[in-house]
């Protein structure tokens, strides 16, 4: 298995978010997937996606593509804003992205309400989970670099 890691060689073009999925800059985790994908004529290739999560809210500060998945699929950078209606829709286990992230929320919260590790990830993965389920080319998980 070929397992990319983020460094000064790999270029990541960030994708356009819709406003109401924004969250402001702040604190917050990057977590980034190593991805084999579909290109345009078929062939399978890797890439990374980054996802920027808050530590407070359901948002996303950033998502970024390695900028191989936007030259050599069907994928633009404002392709969540376009679709940003299917970010409602069912993701792993039945869940809404919503569902999914308040989950997170919940289970990664003290009851003193300080945050619990791994709350990132687990946003991060709902985030991961709702992309996979909208986008055009088909995205595999290879390997979560945190």
């Amino acid at each position: 298995m070929l397992t990319l890691t983020a460094n000064a060689q790999t270029k990541f073009v960030k994708m356009e978010l819709p406003s109401f999925r924004q969250s402001p800059a702040g604190s917050s985790e990057t977590i980034i997937y190593d991805v084999s994908f579909k290109t345009k004529d078929g062939k399978t290739e890797k890439g990374q996606m980054k996802f920027v999560v808050p530590d407070e809210g359901n948002g996303l500060i950033s998502l970024e593509f390695s900028d191989n998945m936007i030259r050599n699929t069907t994928v633009t950078t404002n392709y969540f804003v376009v679709n940003a209606n299917k970010l409602s829709d069912d993701t792993a286990e039945g869940k809404s992205l919503s569902d999914c992230l308040t989950e997170c929320k919940k289970t990664f919260t003290n009851p003193d309400g300080t945050k619990i590790k791994g709350r990132g990830k687990c946003k991060a993965d709902c985030w991961f989970n709702a992309s996979e389920k909208i986008l055009p080319a088909i995205i595999t998980l290879i390997q979560i670099l945190g």
